[in-house]
């Protein structure tokens, strides 16, 4: 199927964080036509958050886009407010339809590139209203080994300490885009080891798929010049540092040293056997016995940690921090 390679075929990176939607976009950053903004985190985050306002109404219009605009997430865009400001508003009555495409377009204008689109991961729960908005879209869905994903996961500050939420989260992701989106001629799933293993196949293929002519520096000149601007502080530096390296087969199996046999045992209970239907092979052990046992002292703490934090925030009046680890704070 042939697509138009314009503003209305935006294009988006999405799937299970740490699935190597860092890698592909800093692979396609390098194309000559084609701008993959930082992530925006705006369906699961923005439109959420500030729900009850009528985007419609200039007040409550102006209040969003002083915050958003304002915030250290827009910052990483390097664009100017006001000339994006003035590109939502050309485009009618104020909507997140229009925010968020105007957002965007601004940063690939500003880049001087034609074609934009977007990486924000857990998007993937959102690919129905982003088609409803955009039915030219399209989007290609990052598939990982779901203990590569747990392994990975389990190391950075804004996830999950408990090693089966990563894997029930692996499989429902799943079984989002089995039931949804396994036959819509818009959506490519690709796996990030065939990535990495055949990376200029990978990549002339999905370049086919977007109707995009393939191009050798999506290879060749992967770099902070132009790989999109994210939070360049504290874990995200050694994020990028690592994603922009050589591009290596080594992080294929890096979990079978970073996990325990247990942890590795609870992760194939919960995602096998649908997992080896992508050729993700289940570990030899023994240990199942006792992983379903931690996997029940895991489910138990965790209901534990959630009335924690009810006392913290209804007593204690500790609110949680919403929105801190996708910079939603003011910059």
């Amino acid at each position: 199927m042939s697509h138009s390679s314009s503003s209305e075929s935006p294009i988006f990176i999405v799937g299970m964080p740490r699935s190597g939607t860092t890698l592909l976009t800093s692979m396609l950053s390098t194309h000559p036509r084609i701008a993959i903004a930082p992530e925006t985190h705006y369906l699961c985050y923005w439109m959420r958050q500030y729900k009850n306002l009528k985007l419609s109404s200039d007040q409550d219009f102006d209040i969003f886009w002083q915050t958003l605009s304002h915030s250290q997430r827009f910052s990483y865009f390097g664009i100017d407010a006001n000339k994006t400001r003035e590109r939502i508003l050309a485009k009618g009555s104020p909507s997140h339809q229009h925010i968020f495409a105007g957002w965007l377009e601004e940063y690939a204008n500003a880049i001087n590139k034609p074609r934009w689109g977007e990486k924000t991961p857990l998007h993937y729960q959102h690919l129905h209203q982003l088609f409803t908005w955009f039915p030219n879209a399209q989007a290609i869905w990052m598939l990982r080994d779901p203990r590569a994903v747990a392994a990975s996961l389990s190391k950075v500050p804004w996830a999950s300490n408990y090693i089966h939420i990563h894997a029930e989260q692996w499989h429902e992701s799943l079984r989002n885009f089995e039931r949804n989106w396994q036959r819509d001629s818009r959506v490519m799933l690709l796996r990030y080891e065939k990535l990495i293993q055949q990376p200029e196949q990978s990549l002339t293929t999905l370049c086919q798929f977007l109707g995009e002519t393939y191009a050798l520096e999506m290879l060749t000149a992967r770099s902070e010049v132009n790989h999109p601007l994210i939070n360049r502080q504290g874990w995200a530096v050694q994020h990028l540092q690592s994603v922009l390296e050589p591009i290596s087969t080594n992080a294929i199996h890096k979990w079978q040293r970073e996990l325990a046999n247990h942890q590795i045992e609870i992760i194939d209970v919960l995602t096998f056997p649908n997992a080896a239907n992508y050729g993700y092979l289940a570990s030899a052990s023994t240990f199942e016995a006792y992983a379903r046992f931690i996997l029940t002292l895991e489910k138990l703490r965790v209901k534990l940690d959630r009335k924690l934090v009810y006392w913290r925030t209804k007593v204690a009046q500790q609110p949680i921090q919403t929105g801190k680890y996708i910079g939603a704070a003011p910059e």
